[in-house]
């Protein structure tokens, strides 16, 4: 494959307690990324860099009203509390309301899906540390892309542009792309219909999307 370019991927993971249907998941996410940060060779305490990162910046670049910043303000956790950075150049950490595993980059897709794949014995490993403390209900981890209730989950996808482009012109030339490429590449998933119901395989199915842009004075 000729395919060289600075890549990875980002898995959602579904998280539950059979039984018990209104446990707080934002706990039970935090309960899975500590208890793996904790097994880390010899503590180790690297932390993620949160210095140009924040939840009220704009992608815009416009700022929100000062009574708004400030009411808003203190109403998130400490980010490098729910963030593990792993031996192996990965992340490991707290998304809303479940755990989320991001690759290290690397320059191929075999790479990719190799680093992938250890994050799934990462997941399973912090699961089962989790599981194993005194008191602990029985967490059970999910690699999905969808949670049958209509909602299902995108591939981050981050496009380094001039900071100078405008806005408008970002939404006007990248909206045709997001709302087309879902039939191009969806991940599909087993069942048909919205709740999957049915039997079957859909090979494209209406994701949720996110998109970072990363806005510097280099070209693309």
């Amino acid at each position: 494959m000729t395919v060289r370019r600075i890549m990875g991927t980002e898995v959602e993971y579904g998280i539950s307690v059979p039984g018990h249907p209104h446990v707080n998941s934002m706990n039970l996410s935090a309960q899975i990324v500590n208890s793996y940060g904790v097994a880390q060779v010899q503590g180790a305490t690297t932390r993620w860099d949160f210095e140009q990162e924040h939840p009220l910046d704009d992608a815009r670049g416009v700022d929100l009203p000062p009574a708004l910043r400030e009411s808003l303000e203190g109403t998130y956790e400490d980010p490098g509390l729910l963030n593990v950075i792993l031996t192996n150049g990965a992340r490991l950490y707290v998304d809303h309301a479940h755990p989320e595993y991001s690759t290290p980059e690397v320059t191929n897709p075999l790479d990719a899906v190799i680093w992938e794949k250890a994050g799934e014995q990462v997941m399973l490993s912090a699961m089962q540390r989790a599981n194993a403390a005194p008191g602990a209900l029985p967490i059970n981890l999910y690699k999905n892309n969808t949670d049958n209730k209509g909602a299902s989950y995108g591939t981050h996808e981050n496009y380094l542009m001039r900071r100078d482009v405008a806005f408008g012109s970002i939404v006007r030339y990248l909206t045709p792309f997001f709302v087309t490429r879902q039939i191009i590449t969806g991940s599909g998933r087993v069942g048909i219909g919205q709740d999957g119901r049915h039997a079957g395989f859909q090979i494209s199915f209406t994701s949720s999307w996110e998109m970072p842009i990363c806005r510097s004075t280099q070209h693309s």
